[in-house]
C-alpha cells in the first residue's frame, strides 16, 4: 500500500475538511473549512487542492465541472502514520514516553485515563491470545 505523502499543516486542514465531506469541489471544501473556523480564499483552497492532487493525496475527478475532489488516503491511516512519526521523530520512537507524558502533565480527564485502561486491557487480551 502506497504511502501517504508528507503534508503542511494547510493541507491536512483541507484533508481534514475532505475527509468529513468525502468527496467536494473547491466551493465545498471552503465551506467547510469556514464552518471548522478556518476562513481560506477560494484560490487558496484551490491551490491546496492541486498541490494534494500533484501529492497523490487526492484524487480528481475531472469529467465534470466543477471539478470533484476525493480523499485517496482513509483519515485512519493517515492520521496513524503522522502519529508514528511525531512519537519517533519528538519521542525517539518511545510511545510509552508519550503516554507517560500525558498521563504525569495530568492533562488526561479521570474518563480518559479510564478509556486508555480499556484499550490496554484489551491489547493485552490481544497480544496473549485471547487467554
Amino acid at each position: 500500500m502506497a504511502r501517504c505523502p508528507d503534508m503542511t499543516p494547510a493541507e491536512l486542514r483541507v484533508m481534514k475538511a475532505l475527509w468529513h465531506l468525502g468527496k467536494g469541489s473547491v466551493a465545498e471544501v471552503r465551506a467547510e473549512l469556514h464552518e471548522r473556523g478556518n476562513e481560506l480564499a477560494y484560490t487558496t483552497v484551490m491551490t491546496l487542492l492541486g498541490r494534494l492532487a500533484a501529492k497523490n493525496a487526492v484524487l480528481v475527478d475531472k469529467a465534470r465541472e466543477p471539478f470533484l475532489y476525493k480523499p485517496a488516503f482513509r483519515r485512519e491511516s493517515v492520521l496513524r502514520e503522522r502519529l508514528r512519526e511525531f512519537v519517533r521523530d519528538v519521542f525517539d520512537g518511545q510511545a510509552d514516553s508519550l503516554v507517560l507524558r500525558l498521563v504525569e502533565d495530568e492533562s488526561l480527564t479521570r474518563a480518559e485515563l479510564r478509556e486508555i485502561e480499556r484499550k490496554i486491557a484489551e491489547a493485552e487480551k490481544r497480544k496473549d491470545g485471547g487467554k
